[in-house]
């Protein structure tokens, strides 16, 4: 489902015991800021000690509604993601749960059908976004219109950079699935996330020391 406002967060919040947030930002802190609010710590990642925390807070006898967010709850490794599918199975009363997250696809498939997802729609465009660099914008634009004649030649110029290649291509495909999601919420039209997941599996392999090059054309065809 669709939210035009980030208001209906609070409200949606209070009313179901576990929803998610896909929202086209990083600046979680403000979001219902009354509520318990958690962020991953180990590389990044929220690890089992973590979820193990949130578990003993919310098994605690509450006397009025407790509200736990999860910030970037899409990032959690398997340990974390197994026990906290646990604790959904048995959660304190007067408990909800809320995950916000910029890329719910990475959401393990069996917490994301225990949610409720909501999808936030933007009012600004990508390219106004002040903490995404000019060049790198446009170079992702450009990856994401090339035409297939041009792509080798276009992917082989990047795999060649003499410094840092792979972070550079790693940012350039990170940012192009900023653009398609944007572009989905914007229009509605499903064949934007058509792409996505060769953009997120090419992100994945790049991480991973996957071919620069090939992972790159890989994306896109």
């Amino acid at each position: 489902m669709h939210l035009n406002s980030i208001d209906d967060i609070s409200r949606i919040s209070q009313k179901t015991g576990f929803s998610i947030f896909e929202l086209p930002t990083e600046n979680f802190g403000a979001i219902l800021p009354k509520a318990h609010h958690f962020k991953p710590v180990d590389k990044d990642f929220y690890t089992k000690e973590v979820i193990d925390e949130i578990s003993a807070l919310v098994h605690t006898k509450q006397s009025k509604s407790l509200i736990i967010v999860l910030e970037n709850g899409e990032n959690m490794n398997d340990s974390a993601a197994n026990t906290f599918l646990k604790t959904l199975e048995e959660p304190g009363e007067n408990v909800h749960f809320v995950f916000l997250v910029q890329n719910s696809a990475k959401i393990l498939p069996t917490i994301k059908s225990r949610a409720q997802n909501y999808y936030f729609i933007p009012t600004t465009k990508i390219s106004d976004a002040p903490n995404i660099d000019p060049e790198l914008l446009a170079t992702a634009k450009k990856y994401i219109t090339c035409t297939q004649q041009d792509l080798p030649s276009f992917c082989d110029k990047i795999a060649k950079e003499k410094k840092d290649a792979r972070s550079k291509a790693i940012a350039i495909v990170d940012t192009a699935i900023q653009l398609i999601y944007k572009t989905y919420f914007v229009t509605g039209q499903a064949k934007y996330l058509d792409r996505l997941e060769s953009l997120l599996n090419t992100s994945d392999a790049l991480r991973a020391n996957g071919h620069i090059k090939l992972q790159l054309i890989a994306g896109m065809v």
